[in-house]
């Protein structure tokens, strides 16, 4: 029998909106490329793998999903959320609508019928009428095309990491010092012969505050906390504190005990729960970075390390890249084994089999890690050949090169010319900056509701107006030019893959102001989308 809908992806945004579909008696199937669920976090073995959200935050909210599950961490390691989302799925009675191990190659739109025909890796083919992308934002790695590499032969990057890897003693160089590339390094730090970090920007990361919880304790933070930080969670800011006073409201004393107060409760709450002009004043964000610098040097004991690590310039505002959560990450660099690079004064000229020769010096190596961070947003989308109205590709439509017109949507959810499709945790919505968990829910709620609308009306086509999409595009362009984000040459904006358009490829409205206009496309009878009876063009 054919699906009425596919989904694809089977991670937190895919399994909650098949858990949705299934629940309005929608036909439906799950593809995931994986032998399991959980997404990146079934694949991604790297040593040291947490999540910088803490619980209840990356969780579902559905009580029956938090109250039956006890984690043992604050900040759940990647093995943890993998059994969690293994757990939900078979809570939830989602095993037999999926497909696994298997990935979406091509899907195409066939106009006559008002459907999608989806090809698959196993040779099997879908005719199906709604196709939902849950692939989400950062599962296409990106390794830079340095002269040589293919000749060294350990290398990998951090998305594939051998689980049969041994590092101890052996010689390691980390390229990147993101998320990946900070909770390597401070792992690997203490137990390789050499490490050597090859840095391009710096991570202005805050400290994660680990807590360890026994079941006694989770079930008395159930009781007394959750509900209130699941509230909050999806309270207009989309953040876990709502700090309505602006930085130089209060004097200096009181300044510098605040940020001091967030230092130690760890976790985002430096980013999330600091002053309200934090990412929209230029000198409110400089206080909180000299704040945040004047720590990480008082941790680094050489002066030019230190620098490196927290330059007095920084090279983007404080929060315009979000910031990782570290727990032994400056210190690692006191180690007596552990090396520096700043590829801005000592660029990396090539790859050897032996190591990597920078402008100064080779570094000999027994392993290189990349951690260079993923084709963001969009690629996982364009990884498969989508065919819209006409035979378009989306790859065409979303023209990312620096002189394209780069990526338009509507509400971050659809594409003009490509019917019935929808595209959860991906460009031009705050699927980076919200929190997961709280983007599946918000935005598969969307997606099941705009299928039921139409369901109930006999209606078989939906796609959003090109003048939607200008009208969202605006939105989005203005809510990047309000604050700091904007002048980060970050992966939100696009430009961490060279020969990108910068755009903003994440809504900075905030993921509150995000559910509203979600909400008033609802409430209007979804305005700026067209939608049809199956195979025909008036719009209703």
């Amino acid at each position: 029998m054919e699906p009425e809908a596919i989904v694809v992806g089977a991670s937190w945004a895919g399994i909650w909106t098949l858990h949705l579909l299934k629940q309005r008696g929608v036909k439906v199937l799950l593809v995931d490329a994986n032998e399991d669920v959980g997404g990146t976090w079934c694949y991604t073995r790297y040593p040291g793998c947490h999540v910088d959200t803490e619980i209840p935050l990356y969780e579902f909210s559905h009580p029956d999903l938090w109250r039956n599950w006890t984690w043992s961490k604050r900040f759940p390691d990647r093995k943890q959320i993998q059994a969690y989302l293994s757990w939900v799925t078979d809570r939830l009675g989602l095993r037999k609508s999926l497909v696994l191990q298997t990935r979406v190659q091509r899907a195409e739109w066939n106009e006559k019928f008002a459907t999608w025909t989806v090809s698959l890796s196993s040779g099997a083919s879908y005719r199906t009428r709604y196709l939902i992308l849950c692939t989400g934002y950062s599962t296409v790695p990106f390794i830079p095309n340095f002269t040589g590499a293919e000749t060294f032969k350990d290398s990998f990057h951090t998305s594939s990491w051998p689980e049969e890897l041994v590092w101890n003693n052996k010689r390691v160089g980390v390229i990147g010092t993101a998320a990946s590339g900070l909770q390597i390094i401070e792992t690997l730090g203490p137990q390789v012969a050499q490490l050597s970090v090859f840095q391009r920007t710096p991570n202005f990361a805050t400290p994660k505050r680990q807590k360890h919880y026994a079941p006694g304790k989770m079930d008395y933070i159930k009781q007394n906390f959750y509900p209130d930080m699941l509230k909050q969670r999806n309270s207009k800011t989309g953040f876990f504190t709502v700090q309505h006073r602006r930085t130089f409201d209060d004097p200096a004393d009181a300044r510098q005990r605040f940020f001091q107060s967030l230092w130690e409760e760890g976790g985002l709450s430096f980013w999330f729960g600091n002053y309200a002009d934090l990412l929209t004043s230029r000198e409110a964000n400089m206080e909180a970075y000299r704040f945040w610098r004047g720590s990480v040097h008082a941790r680094v004991h050489d002066k030019n390390t230190a620098e490196k690590l927290a330059p007095a310039n920084p090279p983007h505002a404080f929060g315009a890249k979000r910031p990782s959560l570290e727990t032994s990450y400056f210190e690692t660099f006191n180690l007596p084994n552990v090396e520096l690079v700043d590829v801005n004064e000592d660029l990396i000229q090539e790859i050897t089999a032996t190591g990597i020769q920078t402008r100064t010096k080779f570094h000999a190596l027994d392993i290189i890690v990349y951690a260079t961070g993923f084709d963001a947003l969009t690629g996982s989308g364009l990884a498969i050949d989508i065919r819209g109205a006409g035979g378009v590709k989306l790859e065409t439509k979303w023209d990312t090169r620096a002189e394209g017109n780069g990526v338009s949507t509507a509400l971050g959810m659809m594409s003009a010319g490509f019917p019935n499709l929808f595209f959860p945790m991906g460009p031009q919505a705050p699927s980076a900056l919200g929190l997961t968990p709280q983007m599946a829910e918000i935005q598969g709620k969307w997606v099941t509701d705009c299928i039921e609308y139409m369901k109930a009306r006999g209606l078989g086509r939906v796609e959003p107006t090109v003048g939607s999409e200008e009208k969202w595009a605006k939105e989005v362009n203005a809510a990047a030019e309000s604050t700091l984000f904007g002048e980060a040459d970050s992966w939100y904006m696009g430009v961490n893959i060279p020969g990108r358009k910068k755009q903003p490829l994440c809504y900075f409205g905030g993921v509150g102001t995000y559910a509203e206009h979600l909400q008033q496309a609802v409430d209007t009878g979804y305005e700026g989308f067209t939608m049809a009876y199956a195979g025909g063009r008036s719009s209703l």
